[in-house]
């Protein structure tokens, strides 16, 4: 019997290894519209043109989930089936990957279809798939993956900063003078993932080490209870291997592990952004 593990291309991952024989693993892409320009989040993208057109486009860029068709294409193929989406709160992913799971599951009732939703993205959603792999190498059943994944997903924190505000600016989140006076300051803006997936300002950092010390200081009052922390960066590897030092400095026996972000959390971290996972 083959597990197939789905994710919408919120994880950041491209491949997962390890399955040969047990399971096999793919992604959904999202779509990023920016002015007349169309870009598909698959392993194509140009990352980097992207954000420039969105950098220089005045309007707010659209975001287009996979559809239940695409998911419903995924879940097809015999065998049980883990399936990974971005939030809830932020996108209609999951909502489409669970109208796929009804459609198959009314052809054929027996289907096994778990639709988790990461509440979040990046690196949570990563750490879910990852926690997948573990689960079915370990033998596990499939009622009880489906139980563990829903507990880690509430278990897992999601922290971010970014270094640039044009979303932000665009979605009248943040006035265009006070953006462009931060942006050109080096004011990071720090967030968090709330418990119920959406996304929330704390506060601001001036200068990279300042940003460091706040994500630290933010997840020692959060708690870091795992052993492993995932920081997904935008182009960024210079503070993302920073911060990876002062983590491992602070957190004893913990694994920071980097990852880039793909199409859609680059456009949702802006340049230079970075995401937590713990």
């Amino acid at each position: 019997m083959i597990w197939h593990i789905v994710a919408d291309t919120s994880c950041d991952l491209f491949e997962l290894e390890g399955g040969e024989g047990a399971f096999d693993f793919a992604t959904i892409p999202f779509t990023i519209r920016i002015g007349e320009r169309e870009y598909i989040d698959d392993e194509n993208i140009p990352v980097d043109e992207m954000l420039t057109a969105n950098e220089n486009h005045a309007e707010m860029a659209q975001t287009s989930c996979p559809s239940p068709e695409d998911w419903r294409e995924k879940f097809a193929p015999e065998g049980p089936v883990l399936a990974f989406t971005i939030s809830s709160a932020l996108s209609g992913s999951y909502n489409s990957a669970s109208t796929a799971k009804n459609m198959m599951q009314e052809e054929d009732p027996e289907k096994q279809i778990a639709v988790i939703d990461s509440k979040a993205t990046g690196p949570e959603a990563a750490m879910l798939v990852l926690k997948a792999r573990e689960l079915i190498l370990a033998g596990k059943g499939f009622g009880e993956i489906e139980k563990a994944l829903n507990e880690e997903a509430e278990k897992i924190h999601t922290i971010f900063a970014l270094a640039s505000y044009h979303n932000l600016i665009k979605a009248g989140r943040v006035s265009r003078l006070i953006g462009f006076i931060a942006g050109h300051l080096g004011f990071w803006g720090i967030g968090v993932g709330s418990e119920a997936g959406e996304i929330t300002i704390r506060g601001k950092a001036r200068g990279d080490r300042s940003m460091i010390r706040f994500l630290t200081e933010e997840m020692q009052k959060i708690g870091v209870s795992g052993k492993e922390i995932r920081i997904s960066h935008c182009q960024n590897e210079k503070d993302a291997t920073a911060l990876k030092t002062k983590l491992e400095e602070t957190f004893p026996g913990v694994r920071v592990i980097l990852m880039e972000t793909r199409g859609l959390d680059s456009f949702y971290a802006e340049r230079h952004g970075l995401i937590i996972g713990f």
